[in-house]
């Protein structure tokens, strides 16, 4: 692993939990493996593109990297009709790309979430996308939901030797019955177990945030403590 540059973020108030501070250290990776890219996941960070990235708040840990045990997961009845009601959609898996149909779905997804949830105004250019989601220096992959030549939803995915991370999804919020976003995660679970990867991670869980509460969701999970233990759902410390 390279690091070319170090720096902080914040504090900035948070996204998550609006009466709190947030604090993000950044590290620019020139040269990363899979393999270090996975300890580093399971040391709390993530990554967008080639920038690494961890909150370091000064008073708040609620952070936490959540990953969901495949063999073991089971889907709920609403999460089945949700695989049910979409049935008709055509599924493809193929590396990250950026066109029209995926800049347009990427900000409607964006301009409803701002109406919806006061989300904060987000760059929607080609240039942007193409570094967070397509420049990689570790294996990735894409799943892309279709109804005809309509594009639905994008999950877009790091691959690492024994984890699929879910690194960030979209989808058209104009038909919120269809449950899109859960078919996403329900289908990165179904690649994961066709690849034998025995972990999805879905980044970070805050609790009390309404944003995050989705994830939870995906039974059971792992939550990760800052002293580096992964733990079971109930038996977080409070």
């Amino acid at each position: 692993m390279i690091v070319l540059e170090r720096f902080l973020q914040g504090p900035y108030p948070c996204s998550y939990l609006p009466d709190r501070k947030a604090t993000l250290e950044y590290e620019i990776a020139s040269r990363i493996s899979d393999h270090e890219y996975e300890a580093c996941m399971n040391h709390g960070w993530r990554k967008f593109g080639v920038a690494l990235f961890h909150p370091v708040c000064a008073d708040c840990q609620e952070c936490r990297p959540i990953r969901v045990p495949v063999e073991s997961f089971v889907a709920t009845r609403s999460q089945q009709r949700a695989r049910a009601r979409n049935r008709h959609l055509e599924c493809r898996v193929g590396r990250p790309t950026v066109d029209d149909p995926r800049l347009d779905l990427f900000a409607s997804y964006h301009q409803a979430q701002q109406a919806r949830k006061a989300w904060p105004r987000h760059s929607h250019d080609k240039e942007g996308y193409y570094n967070s989601f397509v420049v990689n220096p570790i294996p990735a992959l894409e799943i892309s939901l279709w109804e005809d030549s309509f594009l639905r939803g994008v999950m877009l995915l790091d691959l690492t030797p024994h984890v699929v991370s879910a690194v960030y999804h979209y989808y058209d919020l104009s038909q919120p019955q269809r449950s899109l976003g859960t078919l996403l995660i329900l289908k990165t679970i179904e690649l994961a177990r066709q690849r034998q990867r025995p972990w999805v991670y879905l980044g970070y869980y805050v609790r009390g945030s309404p944003s995050m509460e989705y994830k939870a969701l995906y039974r059971p999970y792992e939550l990760l403590l800052p002293d580096g233990a992964w733990v079971p759902e109930g038996a977080m410390p409070r």
